[in-house]
Parts: C-alpha cells; sequence; structure tokens
C-alpha cells in the first residue's frame, strides 16, 4: 500500500539539491532547484512525484537563439528546473526597456514545476505567464497583498483573464504550437482583466507547508532519499553496507 506521509519543508530544502546532483545536475542548479521544487510542492505536492520520476539530465545541454517573436530555447530533455528559473531571470532582465518579454521553450521536461517558476517573477515585481501547447497555463501577477497565482485549462479560459495586446498574442501562437511547447511572457503591467477565480496566494501555500508539512506518498519519498544516497554512500558494497546504506534494495523496489 502507497501511504501517504508528511515530509517538513525544510527538509525538501536539506535533502533535495543532494536528490537533484544524483540527476547529474551542477551544484548551483541543484540548490536553486530545491527550493523551486519545495514551492511548487507547497502549490501542488503532484511536483514531488515528477522530481522522483525524473530521468538523469542530458549531457547535451539546451540552445539559445533570438527570433522576431523573443528568446526561442530547444531545451533538448533537459528539466524545467535549471530551464525554467534562468529564462524568467533572463525576461525579468530586459523587461525594463519593453512592458513585455517573451520566451518559447520546446523540448523541456518536468512542466508540473512551472506554477513555481511563474511565481519567482514576484522576486522582480513583475507578472509571468506561462502557456503549455495543448495543456494548462499558469499566470502570476502583483496583486495588492502580494503575488497571486491562477492555473487553468484552455486558451477560453485564459482569453476571459488576460487584458489584450501581448497577451492575446501570446494565447493566439500558442494555439499553433505542438503539444508540450511553452511560452512565457514576464512583463511590468501583466495583470488581469477581471478577478480570476480559484485565485492562491503562493507565499500563503509556502508559509503554510513551512508551518504543517506537505503531503507525499511514501514511495515518492523513498525515491528521493534513494538519489540523496546515490550522492553520499561510499562508492564500494562493503562500505556501503558498514555505513547503514541499503541502496540496491531501494531501488529495486
Amino acid at each position: 500500500m502507497n501511504h501517504i506521509v508528511s515530509v517538513a519543508y525544510s527538509e525538501l530544502t536539506r535533502v533535495l539539491p543532494w536528490s537533484l546532483r544524483a540527476l547529474g545536475y551542477k551544484f548551483g542548479t541543484a540548490d536553486r532547484g530545491a527550493h523551486l521544487v519545495a514551492t511548487a510542492a507547497a502549490i501542488s505536492p503532484a511536483a514531488l512525484d515528477a522530481i522522483a520520476l525524473a530521468r538523469h539530465r542530458q549531457e547535451r545541454g539546451p540552445s539559445m537563439h533570438r527570433t522576431s517573436e523573443g528568446l526561442a530555447i530547444e531545451a533538448r530533455d533537459v528539466s524545467f528546473l535549471e530551464i525554467g528559473p534562468a529564462a524568467v531571470d533572463y525576461l525579468a532582465a530586459h523587461a525594463d526597456s519593453t512592458l513585455h518579454q517573451t520566451c518559447t521553450i520546446v523540448g523541456a521536461t518536468e512542466t508540473a514545476l512551472l506554477p513555481a517558476i511563474v511565481a519567482g517573477a514576484d522576486v522582480y515585481g513583475l507578472g509571468c505567464l506561462a502557456i503549455v501547447a495543448g495543456g494548462a497555463w499558469h499566470f502570476c501577477y502583483c496583486g495588492p497583498e502580494g503575488s497571486v497565482l491562477v492555473t487553468g485549462e484552455g486558451a477560453g479560459d485564459l482569453l476571459g483573464l488576460v487584458g489584450g495586446g501581448s497577451e492575446l498574442d501570446l494565447v493566439a501562437q500558442a494555439r499553433r504550437d505542438a503539444p508540450g511547447t511553452v511560452r512565457l511572457l514576464v512583463g511590468k503591467e501583466l495583470q488581469p482583466a477581471s478577478f480570476p477565480k480559484g485565485a492562491v496566494s503562493p507565499s500563503q501555500l509556502v508559509r503554510k507547508a513551512q508551518c504543517h508539512g506537505i503531503a507525499v506518498s511514501q514511495v515518492t519519498l523513498d525515491a528521493i532519499y534513494s538519489l540523496e544516497m546515490l550522492t553520499w554512500a561510499p562508492t564500494s558494497e562493503r562500505s556501503r553496507s558498514q555505513a547503514g546504506f541499503s541502496v540496491t534494495a531501494s531501488l529495486q523496489r
């Protein structure tokens, strides 16, 4: 039986850097990614399932180039935990010169991290919209009492939410994209045209997770700890046994 347990937010930020290192990510990416994953899990615990099932990082990294529509990233199966924050950083850095900056990302994995990625634009005082072609969209904007996040399915609901201009252009472009393609829009004046239903506060959800923990399946938690042990455990089987590690048994489950 797959039991549901509670894991502390601080425990996730402790163990995840080493779990992500075991997947082949450099320390800086893994350290930042740990907080990204913990925030995503506070918003939706299913984000932890995605990390438990994540593949090892591809040796060939992403490629980037500029187009008439903005920045384009070919992810080549590299995770959003590496590409997402960097894309938001880039768009935010260039948002001073225009009202909005856009980016198209093809072939990135772990789209479950997108709610935390769009919420990350709040540190720059900017709003962020992410549209997954053929999937969900995530919209985070700066409200009177802090950042507000709303998620939905289908372009119809999004068209009724965004005000127009660049947002409408992005929706139209996303409709022509191949399934799984993600379009990001970061801007100073990104605000909904009407008060959205189902909106949540990412910061409040993180505080709740810090106080009460995050619900996660035992199988997922075991997988995350197994990755951590791969990073820390001694290399020989004898040394692993003496150190109390049982990685082989864990990975066979």
